[in-house]
């Protein structure tokens, strides 16, 4: 009997019990067990709804599931989901701030283990509770637990199965209808395959930062956008710490406690309650004090509850050399040990948190309605490390590493410079402030760099590099977007989503994995911002008003342009890399159904692109044309590549101090130019100098009018087919070891001046300098030969005064005569070394065409 006729038939039997009809009892008999039956099929005609939030025991999950929250599963607790579940996933995109999920949609999170006990008859189904739109939930987010599915289908999520240093084990399901079919981040990260089917996704199997995946008799295939993909994360120098060991003996033991009035703490504290400081009253952190929270978790949640909670006013103010630590009191702290630092309604007299460590926590600092500072402090170890809204927020010189989330905030004004925010999951998270964000890094973060949805923003001078994405800007009616760097980021660089009233200029937008930017409902300028190097595409554009001009494109995968709406674009004046624009722009001209990108009065050269930031701290590639108006740092852990036809210049006094390494290869036609920006004599800039830049290569290359071309310390350097002319100096060494060869010194004051240096200088021309070759000090370790070195108005090599070791100098053409005539050494100046030019050449060698010549 199916459920319609029985439905019918109880409402008659009803009908007839209300009405008094006479039943056999046969009738009645067969009535009742009918209508037992029937409550049970009912029952099963609507869904079970699980419990949101956190499973604190082991769970069984059968028949239908709607799921109308976040459910994690943490660490010990086991999820059973029977054969033919069907799990139904509410549609949310909300602005939760609960740390321990990781995701705006509605998630499912795996800590502990997930069994899917899925058959080939019976299987389960993962699918959103609303329409059928990929992106609807978040999906199944294992974070270092374990999941084993089986016979499973999941659906309509932004990733079916997102795997975080967890391990996996899914067999005969199917992916379908994602946006990403699976995500894997993380060299914990464990995945065996076997039999499944991954299709008809935005994208199939996304793996980063070494993540595995066994794969077996498995098919992906017709995924929209691309099946596969595997991105690197880029390694950045360790993260600061405050160290301070065991710290002395506890000094008190505090529990539930209320502290009035003035309260000052020194030496090691341990809280094993809640410490509360009423309005009114002041705690007192002095430097170098230890505050350790004992763990206590009554609702079995895995999250401690001690913590402090401030009403009245927080001075935790240490040093660099005795910073104040708050932690775990375990012996290995454990991320939620403890609560947080809570400030609630404290917006008078600024809190602050100067040369701090919180770890440990489940938020380290936690505040609403408050006026807080924090200034060089170290937040690392927490499940999120700093939340706050309704809030006066100055962030100064932090860093925050290791979290799940770095930083979460809403509805304040923020004041957040020079920090940095590095290997969190999450990186900074900011709804609806008016937020300035200047100078910061936001480095290798393995979601976002940096999120910003609605409210003001003003982004300027900060470095976002290494993150899964870069910048993420969503529902914002007002931005300012100026001088980043966003480079490295393994999928998207700059991503623009439903905003107005956008100005994006002067960013360096380069080698990001898929697009530079994507652009969607977006009104904004878009001018001045060099857009370089990108996996496919410079620019994704799904529908967008405004002017895009004044910009170089140059060297994107695929396209420079990507129009995939139907709305025309207007792009004027850009340099497209020197390719036809209708070469690198995807429009109508190609598919009938895009929109069209103008593109009038192309620029046939590159436009000059100031380089925004004081240094280079990640490995980057220039190209074009580049400017540089101060002193600029390479850092050590950085790889500066100049390409083929690049042209450098730089303003009065400025220069380049290379600490990691340099490779600046020109071709013989497409020579790369360091020059002045501005004056055309000698010392109208500074230098590029190389300091322990081992392995760096110079070749086809001009320097000009610096005070020195190159200045070369402790570093192993190759210089080849190069011009070094009309400076003060052309090259200076110390050490090495250097090789120079194929290459012209002409018209310094110095051509080459060696200091205890190591070096070989064969078939170069050095000519035309006052001195040619001026070795001050230690020249035993120069080899100078088959070189043409002649014609300098002083001497072609000069010997220094505290120079007492002799100087190989064989087989050189010295421009006929007689060559002692045009040296320098101890035959002039008893007591110096003596320079070794015997025997001679008669005749100037064939020295190649170095540029220039």
């Amino acid at each position: 009997m199916c459920i319609e006729r029985l439905f019918r038939f109880f409402v008659a039997v009803c009908i007839a019990l209300s009405l008094r009809i006479p039943l056999t009892d046969m009738t009645i008999k067969f009535s009742i067990q009918t209508i037992r039956f029937l409550i049970i099929a009912l029952c099963l005609l609507f869904p079970t709804f699980a419990a949101a939030g956190v499973i604190t025991r082991d769970t069984v999950w059968q028949g239908e599931v709607a799921l109308q929250d976040d459910i994690l599963v943490p660490a010990g607790v086991t999820l059973i989901i029977r054969p033919g579940t069907v799990v139904r996933v509410a549609t949310s995109e909300s602005t939760k701030t609960d740390p321990e999920y990781m995701s705006p949609l509605t998630e499912i999170t795996v800590r502990g283990t997930l069994k899917v006990e899925g058959t080939a008859k019976s299987p389960v189904l993962f699918s959103s509770a609303g329409e059928n739109k990929a992106g609807n939930w978040a999906g199944i987010i294992v974070d270092g637990g374990r999941a084993d599915l089986r016979s499973c289908r999941i659906m309509h999520a932004e990733s079916a199965l997102y795997v975080v240093d967890g391990t996996v084990h899914l067999a005969d399901s199917e992916l379908r209808g994602n946006r990403y079919g699976i995500t894997a981040l993380g060299a914990k990260s464990s995945l065996t395959v076997t039999a499944c089917l991954i299709t008809d996704n935005d994208y199939g199997l996304f793996l980063y930062k070494e993540a595995k995946v066994d794969s077996r008799d498995c098919t992906v295939r017709d995924n929209r956008k691309k099946d596969f993909y595997t991105g690197s994360f880029r390694e950045h120098p360790g993260e600061r710490s405050y160290t301070s060991g065991a710290g002395p003996a506890v000094a008190r033991i505090y529990g539930d406690e209320v502290l009035l009035g003035d309260t000052i703490w020194q030496g090691r504290i341990e809280v094993k309650g809640i410490i509360r400081v009423p309005d009114g009253s002041r705690l007192v952190i002095m430097p170098g004090t230890i505050v350790e929270f004992g763990k206590r978790d009554t609702n079995g949640d895995g999250i401690g509850e001690n913590g402090l909670l401030i009403q009245g006013l927080l001075l935790a103010k240490g040093n660099a050399k005795a910073p104040i630590i708050f932690r775990s009191a375990g012996k290995t702290g454990r991320q939620g040990d403890w609560d947080a630092i809570n400030i609630m309604n404290s917006d008078g007299a600024q809190n602050l948190l100067e040369y701090c460590q919180i770890e440990d926590a489940y938020r380290g600092l936690h505040f609403h309605f408050s006026n807080v500072a924090v200034i060089s402090s170290v937040l690392r170890n927490n499940y999120r490390a700093i939340q706050f809204q309704e809030s006066t927020v100055t962030m100064r010189g932090n860093w925050l590493y290791g979290n799940k989330s770095g930083i979460q905030g809403r509805d304040s004004e923020v004041d957040f410079a020079g920090n940095v925010v590095s290997n969190n999951y999450l990186g900074g998270n900011f709804f609806r402030n008016d937020i300035q964000v200047r100078g910061n890094r936001f480095l290798r973060n393995l979601k976002e760099g940096l999120r910003l949805r609605e409210g003001a923003a003003v982004v300027e001078g900060n470095l976002f590099d290494g993150n899964r994405f870069g910048l993420l800007v969503a529902d914002a009616y007002y931005g300012s977007f100026g001088r980043n760097v966003i480079t490295n980021n393994t999928e998207a660089g700059f991503s623009l989503k439903n905003a107005d009233n956008i100005e994006i200029t002067d960013n360096f937008i380069g080698n990001n994995g898929i697009n530079g930017m994507s652009v969607q409902d977006v009104r904004a300028g878009i001018r001045g911002n060099q857009i370089a190097g990108n996996g496919e595409r410079g620019m994704g554009i799904i529908s967008f008003s405004g002017l895009i001009t004044g910009n170089n494109f140059v060297r994107n995968g695929l396209y420079a342009i990507d129009l995939e709406g139907k709305n025309d674009v207007d792009a004027p004046a850009n340099w497209w890399g020197g390719a036809d624009a209708e070469r690198v722009i995807l429009d109508r001209s190609d598919e009938p159904m895009r929109g069209k990108v103008t593109h009038d009065g192309a620029m046939q050269t590159p436009l000059p692109y100031v380089w925004p930031l004081r240094d280079v701290l990640v490995s980057t590639t220039w190209e074009g044309a580049i400017v540089v108006t101060g002193k600029l740092d390479v850092g050590k852990d950085a790889t500066l590549s100049v390409l083929p036809g690049t042209k450098i210049k730089f303003a009065e006094g400025a220069g380049l101090a290379v600490n990691g390494k340099l490779l600046a290869r020109g071709e013989k036609t497409r020579e790369i130019t360091f020059t002045s920006l501005q004056k055309k004599e000698a010392g109208a800039w500074d230098e590029v100098l190389l300091e322990h830049a081992n392995n760096s290569a110079i070749a086809y290359a001009v320097f000009e009018y610096a005070t020195w071309g190159v200045h070369s310390h402790f570093t192993n350097l190759s210089l080849s087919d190069s011009s070094i002319h009309g400076n003060y100096g052309g090259m200076r060494f110390r050490s090495g070891p250097v090789t120079v060869t194929r290459c012209l010194f002409t018209d310094n004051t110095i051509g080459i001046r060696s200091y205890m240096g190591n070096g070989i200088f064969t078939e170069n021309v050095i000519t035309r300098n006052e001195t040619g070759v001026f070795v001050r000090e230690k020249g035993g370790g120069l080899t100078i030969s088959k070189n043409n070195l002649f014609a300098n108005s002083g001497y072609n090599i000069r010997v220094g005064d505290f120079n007492n070791e002799d100087v190989n100098a064989r087989e050189n053409w010295w421009g006929g005569g007689d060559p002692a005539e045009t040296l320098f050494d101890g035959r002039k100046e008893p007591g110096i070394g003596i320079i070794l030019y015997e025997p001679f050449l008669q005749k100037p060698i064939s020295a190649g065409q170095a540029v220039g010549q």
